[in-house]
């Protein structure tokens, strides 16, 4: 139940995938939502900040044999932060405060919902996201 889901952040061992610092960004690649999503945030990203990364490429399929088992089954973004991971709205949330100010302010505001709410909502969205826009061929 998701009254039960607690925030939780799993640490992962990056040793072979690049700098412990720069937060990975692990979405659905087979997705046109999850696609145009990272595409706005890279757009945004004028920092470079984070590594988008599907996970279904080589890369992203590497970075989920660390995912807890606990989250296998999470339909859902994940951010991997400082070998902590982070899924559902509170990865939404950690990658709005790493974008540009007026973006933090509206991370800031989503976390004021309590998380059982902000979850509630995410996987409403999760469950509908394939039929929202239309595939890329």
């Amino acid at each position: 139940m998701w009254l039960e889901r607690r925030e939780q952040a799993y640490h992962l061992n990056l040793e072979s995938l690049g700098d412990d610092s720069v937060p990975i960004v692990l979405f659905d690649g087979f997705c046109s939502t999850c696609n145009r999503w990272s595409q706005w945030i890279s757009k945004r990203d004028s920092k470079n900040v984070f590594e988008l990364v599907p996970q279904e490429s080589p890369e992203g399929e590497d970075v989920m044999i660390s995912c807890p088992e606990s989250l296998k089954d999470v339909d859902s973004v994940y951010i991997i932060n400082d070998d902590k991971w982070f899924a559902r709205s509170s990865a939404i949330c950690r990658m709005l405060w790493n974008l540009p100010m007026h973006w933090k302010i509206a991370g800031v505001l989503l976390w004021l919902i309590p998380r059982p709410l902000r979850d509630l909502g995410y996987d409403m969205f999760a469950k509908r996201r394939h039929g929202l826009l239309p595939t890329n061929s």
